[in-house]
Order: C-alpha cells, then sequence, then structure tokens
C-alpha cells in the first residue's frame, strides 16, 4: 500500500471552487492551481492516507521518502516539483535534495514544510518517478532570497544540464475555497 496519493484533474479548467471540489471527492486536500489552467487537485499526505481518483484523473500513488517534519499551522501554497529522472541519476537527484535543496529551501521564512515521495504507480498524466510537495505560507516565499541561492548552487546547475531537469513538472496550489 502507497504512503499517499495526488490526483489532478484538468478537466475542472472551467468549473468553479464548488464545482471542483465536488469532481475531486472527500478525502484529502482539495486543491486549485493559481497558475493556469486553474485546474482542481487533491493531495493526501501520509496522515491521510491515499485517496481514490475520479474518473478521467491523472493520480499517483506515493511512497514517502523524506520528510522535514511536521507543521502544525495552516499553509497557504502547496507547490509541487516532479521529474521522471533516469535510473542512473536517481540516487544523485536525492543526494541533492537531501543534503542541500530542502536544508536551503527551509531557511525561508514561511517555507512549512517539505515531503518528497517516490512515485509507485501512476494512471493518466506524465511518468513521473519522484515528486515534492513544498508547504509554503504564502506566494511571498516564493520570492524570498533563500529560495533564489537555493536555485543558484553549483550542484544544482550541475543536475539541470540533464533534459529530464529542465523538463520538470511544476504546481502551485491554493485550497480549495
Amino acid at each position: 500500500m502507497a504512503d499517499a496519493s495526488f490526483t489532478r484533474c484538468p478537466s475542472a479548467a472551467m468549473l468553479d471552487d464548488a464545482q471542483a471540489g465536488a469532481l475531486l471527492g472527500s478525502g484529502g486536500w482539495p486543491l486549485r492551481s493559481v497558475i493556469e489552467p486553474f485546474d482542481a487537485a487533491r493531495y493526501a499526505p501520509p496522515e491521510i492516507g491515499p485517496q481514490p481518483a475520479p474518473p478521467g484523473a491523472a493520480h499517483y500513488e506515493l511512497d514517502l521518502a523524506s520528510d522535514t517534519g511536521p507543521y502544525n499551522g495552516q499553509w497557504g501554497i502547496i507547490m509541487l516539483v516532479a521529474f521522471n529522472a533516469p535510473d542512473d541519476v536517481t540516487p544523485e537527484l536525492e543526494r541533492w535534495y537531501e543534503q542541500e535543496h530542502i536544508d536551503l529551501l527551509m531557511r525561508a521564512p514561511g517555507w512549512l514544510r517539505a515531503r518528497r515521495y517516490r512515485v509507485k504507480s501512476h494512471s493518466g498524466g506524465p511518468a513521473w518517478t519522484s515528486m515534492a510537495f513544498h508547504e509554503l505560507a504564502d506566494m511571498s516565499v516564493m520570492e524570498s532570497p533563500e529560495r533564489a541561492f537555493a536555485r543558484s548552487t553549483p550542484w544544482r546547475a550541475e543536475l539541470e544540464k540533464g533534459a529530464w531537469f529542465q523538463s520538470a513538472g511544476r504546481g502551485v496550489f491554493r485550497a480549495l475555497a
């Protein structure tokens, strides 16, 4: 059994929050993209457990790889970064996350928590191998000098040379109203 799940419904772009929430169903954290195409999603972290997906949605079953630890306050934004890393690069990607990147991000005021997952299985959507969910206080954290620094290190620059890194999936979500 997987630890968590993520479901994304691109067809929900034309729905309001109430309709998108109804499409997603109950369980997990219902989300709405803050960047176009404004699709709906549901993230079910380990404390909730995997949730089923509505028909036609992209769905990922996830195994927890790392977690910066609990944050009991309210987040404002969930930022998702997903990679389809080749097998020979995965150990280096994981070392970078664990030995440098996450620590640098967590220094930013308002960067509340980071959880990384290995994709156990998926249906629909891109074939990602790993996903990272970052809980942020608000959008301003994305403009912090700490985030800029974490994105400018020599180690990251080396990883960025790979086509797999350049084709990473990204999403920024808010809670459904």
